[in-house]
Parts: C-alpha cells; sequence; structure tokens
C-alpha cells in the first residue's frame, strides 16, 4: 500500500478540522517503526479507519469506544489514563501512528520494552516513579471499568482494593522507600518468572 493510497483512503472520510484530520505515513514507513507486516497493517488500519473515520481520535471519542466494551462500567477514568500514553506528542488526540506503535510494543515487543509501556502507563502523575497513591488510582479505574456486573466478579468494597493494593505495592517496593523507579521495577518483574509469562502472553495475541 503506497502512501497516495492511505490518503486516497482517509480522503473519503467526512471533512474535519485540519489540525484534527491527519493521513498516516506510507505503509513502508509503519513496517519500519513497528513490527508488524504490511498485511498486519492493512488490516489494522482498515479496523482503525472504521472506528475512527476522521484519522484520529479525540480522547471523548476514545471514551465513546471503550464504552461500547464495557457498558456496565465507568470507562472515564481508565481511558483518561490510557490515552495519556496513546497521546504520545500530547496534541489531544491520537492517530493511526500513535496507536499502531502502542499495539506493536504491546504485542511484539521486548520483556523490557512492554515493562517500560506498563511503568508508564501506571506512573499516572508524571514522576518518574510509582507510588502507592499512583497503584490506587489504576486500580480504581480498573475496578470502575469493570463496573458492578456481578456475572463477572463480586462487588468491590474499599477493603478490598486495599487489600490487593497492600499485596501488589509491597513485592514491589521490596525497598521500603514508599516509591518505585523504573529499573527497581523491571528487576523485579524478570525476577518474577510468573509475571514475565503473563506479560510474555500479550505476543500470543493474533492480530
Amino acid at each position: 500500500m503506497s502512501m497516495e493510497s492511505f490518503e486516497q483512503d482517509v480522503d473519503d472520510s467526512p471533512i474535519v478540522p485540519a489540525e484534527i484530520r491527519k493521513v498516516p505515513k506510507s505503509i513502508e514507513e509503519i513496517v519500519r517503526i513497528t513490527k508488524f507486516s504490511k498485511s498486519e497493517i492493512r488490516l489494522l488500519y482498515k479496523g482503525f479507519k472504521q472506528e475512527c473515520p476522521n484519522g484520529a481520535v479525540t480522547q471523548r471519542e476514545f471514551q465513546a469506544i471503550y464504552s461500547h466494551f464495557f457498558p456496565h462500567g465507568n470507562c472515564q477514568n481508565y481511558t483518561t489514563f490510557l490515552f495519556r500514553i496513546l497521546d504520545r506528542r500530547k496534541r489531544m488526540y491520537f492517530t493511526f501512528e500513535d496507536y499502531i506503535q502502542t499495539l506493536s510494543v504491546l504485542v511484539r515487543g521486548s520483556i523490557k520494552e512492554k515493562l517500560n509501556w506498563i511503568f508508564r502507563f501506571y506512573d499516572v502523575y508524571d514522576e518518574g516513579k510509582l507510588t502507592k497513591q499512583a497503584f490506587e488510582t489504576i486500580l480504581r479505574s480498573l475496578y470502575e471499568l469493570l463496573g458492578s456486573n456481578t456475572c463477572v466478579h463480586q462487588p468491590v468494597t474499599d477493603e478490598t482494593i486495599q487489600k490487593h493494593l497492600t499485596i501488589l505495592f509491597d513485592k514491589l517496593d521490596f525497598q521500603q522507600s514508599g516509591s518505585i523507579n523504573i529499573d527497581d521495577f523491571i528487576k523485579y518483574c524478570l525476577r518474577n518468572e510468573t509475571l514475565v509469562n503473563e506479560i510474555q502472553l500479550l505476543s500470543s495475541s493474533a492480530i
């Protein structure tokens, strides 16, 4: 697929402001910056354009997309944190290029690349470290995302969240310093074979 093919595909979309409407790079360039093949990129782009015909996704649109998948929950906080990572250049929207580079890390990246991504996702305050407050914020957003569908899980209380938080954070904060930097986070995870295996399962996802 050439650059012209991408442009023609996007140009069939409804007119939107120029600062939002974006045409992806050529397929050759996307192959170079990701770990996907041309056929995989074509398929992923087709799905992206179907959900996002304007070529870019704002935070409000991203939240609306997620709400279809989690109708029983409140996805506002979780999508805010995830959008922050996808919007790599802080433009208040993300494009197919942003999306596929993130997907490339999660599905085809090395274990260290995946751990770096997870660290950035949990570092919701952009402090360069993980604190207990940051962990609690993410955990609450995950439980909110799942919602009150008791077929999926039992109703969650503050006691449940605090118990989960304590178990998780105490394991990672093995130096008991109250915060976890990226090096300690990666070292702990690489020593934990079970955790590494769970993360590596991402690589078996079908595209």
